[in-house]
This record gives structure tokens, C-alpha cells and sequence, in this order.
């Protein structure tokens, strides 16, 4: 299964299946320096409609993935079955106990519930059709750096409640890294450009030493 294949089945699960509104796809391959999930980055951004939709939809997710595509996803932020109904159990304790003795939650405690922002990491997704390719192309190159290349894609899906997608607005955020990306790239396309021209030109140019001296005329 290619990368796109498996970008094209996450994206109707989680529209389908899990219920998450407003989708939007942000293809960050081409970003350099690479996010710090990793390079060859593609992210799928999508809203929950509570907090518990959105541990549930994550929790099925990875399940889904696991099951269906034998991937081993990574979810932070996620809050198991088993935790979320225990916290939520010791959440309304808490708050009988209050009522019991007049006193009233101020609502600022951090209960260890409202994340609000599930970050599920997929993982490298190998692209069998260009990993043999690119592997040849790597061994014909002198590589150096870290490690070696990547063939294939990396994906990560954000879920997100409405009040923290608002909040951190990471859709701005990544198409302004683009942005300044861009306009970098192409003023030093620009100028590799300019100075390729001026060497042309010096090279064509006669050099003053060279040009031989006219011949005297005939007496």
C-alpha cells in the first residue's frame, strides 16, 4: 500500500466513521528545515465535538489502524478507556464531596481530562514503488548527515475540540512556515540565478591583454 493510498482510507474513516468535522490537509514534504515530527511530513487536521468524542474517536483510530493496517500508531494526549472513565468517576466524586460541605468547583482545576488536542502520530509509511528507486539514487550520491533518507511518508493526524483548534490555530501557523519557506527558497533561487549570469557574461567578455594591436597600414 502506497502513502496515498493509505492518506485517501485515513481520511474517510476519520470523516466517515469517526465523525470529525473540518478536515484540512497541510502537505509539509517540501519544508526545510523539517517539523520536528519528522520529515516528508503530511498532517491531517480535524475538530471533535467534545472532549469525550475526541479520546473516543482517537482511542478507535489507532485500533482501526492497528487492526486494519497492521500499524503501530503513537497518540499523545490520549486518554484510554480505562482512564478516562476512572477520572471522570473521581471528577464527580469530587465534585459530591464539594456540594456535600456548601462548596462550589471554580471550574479552573485541571482535572487531567480536557485535553482538548489528541496528537496521533502514524508513522513512516514506506513507498514500495520509489524506496528501490531512491535507494539506488542514495548510493550514487555521496550522502552526508544524520542517518539516512527517507522513501517514504510520514503522517500525523490532529484532533482537535473546537476551543483548541480556535486557540492554536496550527493551519496558520504551518502556511506561514510554508510561506517564509518559499520566499526563502526563491531568493536564493534568484540569486544563484543572477550570479550564474554574471559569470557567463565575465566569461564571454575579452579580456583587454589578449586583443592584439592593429597592423600599421602599408607605406
Amino acid at each position: 500500500m502506497t502513502a496515498l493510498t493509505l492518506l485517501s482510507q485515513c481520511l474517510e474513516h476519520i470523516s466517515m466513521d469517526l465523525g470529525l468535522d473540518d478536515l484540512y490537509l497541510l502537505d509539509l514534504r517540501d519544508l526545510d528545515p523539517p517539523p520536528a515530527l519528522g520529515a516528508n511530513l503530511m498532517m491531517i487536521i480535524g475538530t471533535a465535538r467534545s472532549e469525550k468524542h475526541l479520546h473516543v474517536s482517537a482511542d478507535r483510530f489507532c485500533r482501526w489502524l492497528r487492526t486494519t493496517h497492521k500499524l503501530s500508531p503513537y497518540a499523545d494526549g490520549l486518554l484510554g478507556r480505562g482512564e478516562l472513565r476512572l477520572k471522570l468517576k473521581r471528577k464527580n466524586r469530587r465534585a459530591r464531596m464539594l456540594n456535600s460541605v456548601g462548596a462550589s468547583n471554580s471550574g479552573n482545576t485541571d482535572d487531567g481530562i480536557r485535553t482538548g488536542w489528541v496528537c496521533v502520530n502514524i508513522g513512516l509509511i514506506e513507498d514500495n514503488r520509489n524506496a528501490a528507486q531512491e535507494s539506488m539514487d542514495q548510493q550514487d550520491d555521496d550522502y552526508v548527515g544524520f542517518g539516512g533518507g527517507s522513501s517514504g511518508v510520514r503522517m500525523v493526524v490532529q484532533m482537535l475540540t473546537e476551543e483548541k483548534r480556535e486557540e492554536l490555530d496550527l493551519e496558520l501557523f504551518w502556511q506561514q512556515a510554508l510561506g517564509r519557506y518559499t520566499r526563502k527558497r526563491d531568493r536564493i533561487a534568484k540569486a544563484g540565478e543572477e550570479s550564474s549570469l554574471s559569470s557567463d557574461e565575465s566569461s564571454v567578455s575579452p579580456d583587454p591583454g589578449d586583443v592584439s594591436p592593429a597592423s600599421p597600414p602599408p607605406p
